[in-house]
């Protein structure tokens, strides 16, 4: 009987979302012409003047935040979960396909601080795993030269857990406009 229960709560779930997911993509949307290739007066512009994470941030809030209430906390929490399954797998898509700068990678650390800040409010269980890759991602972005990267890896990593793979780390690293594809080729990772 608790497997008929939980089976039925799980489907539930999955309708709810299939019905709140589709309000997000728009907002997503709108974040792929936008440029990480940026100078500083860019980047300041970008932190009085946002020009996606508030929209984003909004829509879940418009579309999910006002179901607390009406659920459980222990379901309200799974909603959300899957909400962020959803954001961080369409965000990653979405980056890398982009280029940075190096100040690009700092605008994405902080576009990323900002969405987890937000969705660790509205949750009781933690979401800094769920973002573990695009913060990652943001750390190899901010990196001032190629090299650096071995100051991060392998045995240089202390507690933290990489989750990419070594094809990965490259990929982002040739993200940057400024690492040259010979430098990153050569990395011993």
């Amino acid at each position: 009987m608790n497997n008929g229960f939980e089976k039925a709560l799980n489907i539930g779930l999955e309708q709810l979302v299939a019905t709140v997911i589709p309000r997000i993509p728009p907002v997503l949307d709108t974040v792929a012409p936008i440029s990480y290739e940026l100078s500083e007066s860019e980047y300041a512009d970008n932190e009085v003047n946002d020009p996606w994470v508030q929209r984003l941030l909004h829509a879940v809030e418009t579309n999910v935040a006002w179901l607390q209430p009406l659920m459980t906390a222990n379901n309200y929490d799974s909603l959300v979960h899957l909400v962020i399954d959803f954001v961080v797998k369409r965000l990653e898509v979405i980056m890398m396909q982009k280029r940075f700068s190096q100040i690009g990678g700092l605008q994405l650390d902080r576009d990323v601080r900002a969405i987890v800040s937000y969705f660790s409010s509205m949750t009781q269980r933690t979401v800094r795993d769920k973002f573990a890759r695009l913060t990652q991602m943001a750390t190899i972005l901010n990196l001032e030269k190629v090299s650096e990267i071995l100051d991060f890896w392998g045995e240089n990593s202390g507690p933290m857990t990489w989750r990419f793979t070594p094809a990965e780390v490259r990929r982002v690293l040739s993200l940057r406009v400024d690492f040259k594809s010979e430098a990153i080729a050569a990395l011993k990772l």
